[in-house]
């Protein structure tokens, strides 16, 4: 008895110190390394049980409170304490790996908006003010490169226009931004953490495979119907329609682009490709998104239509 103890207290201390590590290590040198840090708090809830998960999270977080600073801390509670407790419930309960991605991709969202809204009234700082002040600091240094090129005003007012204009578009997409983040940071711990889990000897029921990712067949419909009705009600002034039509083309561009890759993916199995080989194909095609982004994108509307991977039943 004091031997298991003493293996489920080091096991707790392990993932505390691991876990803690890795999240400053990803706030310091590379951000996205932080979206796995409920990763080894989800396998300890599962195993030990949901309190032993989420307060070990909740200890951590004020480690780093302390280490960094009290906000990162508290931020990092919000954030990923309702991802975790979910996932583990999730998980323990056999939930269907649709319902728990899509129930923990939605409270992962809440938390990312209460975050925003809640980071003005305590910090004093709004986080597309500070995104506006980097913009702004980023673009004088790159036009003040450009005048040592002696280009002409004219030359360098276009620039500063088109660098103005993209950035206005990117902030009217920052919901859509934060939707796909939701669904990928539920996505990822989920699946790692499945797969973990079952190296560890713990059944889980399913396991999302990417090769696997569908869309609904209604989807294109859907999507027409939104930007029809959209347009429809630009002229009662009600929202900013265009903001609306760029995030629903943000988020159909992304979802199609999913497909795409997951055709890629099931193909790649079908050819008995290595997974290592496999991952890297799959890798090198995310890097060359901005040359081949829309041809994979295309391999998803029409698997949409044609279902390559003939995942439709026959009736």
């Amino acid at each position: 008895m004091n031997i298991n103890f003493n293996n489920k207290i080091a096991e707790i201390l392990s993932v505390l110190i691991i876990s803690t590590l890795v999240c400053l290590f990803g706030i310091y040198y590379f951000q996205p390394l932080v979206a796995l840090y409920p990763l080894l708090f989800i396998v300890l809830g599962i195993k030990e049980g949901l309190v032993y998960g989420i307060t070990s999270l909740a200890i951590s977080s004020l480690l780093i409170g302390y280490m960094v600073d009290i906000y990162s801390g508290v931020f990092l509670l919000i954030a990923f304490g309702p991802l975790t407790v979910f996932i583990i419930y999730g998980i323990k309960k056999r939930r269907k790996a649709i319902e728990i991605l899509s129930i923990s991709a939605m409270i992962f969202l809440i938390s990312l908006v209460l975050i925003l809204y809640s980071s003005k009234n305590i910090t004093g700082v709004s986080l597309v003010n500070e995104l506006e002040n980097a913009f702004n600091q980023a673009l004088d240094t790159q036009i003040k490169m450009l005048k040592e090129y002696e280009l002409t005003d004219f030359e360098i007012f276009q620039i500063r226009s088109s660098l103005q204009k993209d950035f206005k578009y990117f902030l009217n997409t920052i919901p859509s931004i934060m939707i796909i983040i939701s669904f990928i940071v539920s996505y990822i711990n989920y699946l790692i953490s499945s797969l973990v889990l079952r190296k560890l000897g713990y059944g889980v029921v399913f396991i999302p495979r990417f090769s696997k990712f569908k869309l609904p067949r209604n989807i294109i419909l859907g999507i027409s119907i939104m930007i029809l009705i959209t347009i429809l009600l630009s002229n009662l002034k009600i929202f900013n329609s265009e903001a609306v039509i760029r995030n629903v083309y943000v988020l159909g561009f992304l979802a199609f682009l999913l497909q795409g890759l997951s055709v890629i993916d099931y193909k790649l199995i079908e050819k008995k490709i290595g997974l290592v080989l496999r991952f890297l194909l799959i890798g090198v095609s995310i890097i060359l998104l901005p040359l081949i982004g829309q041809i994979i994108a295309i391999i998803g509307v029409l698997d949409v239509i044609f279902d390559f991977r003939k995942f439709r039943k026959i009736v």
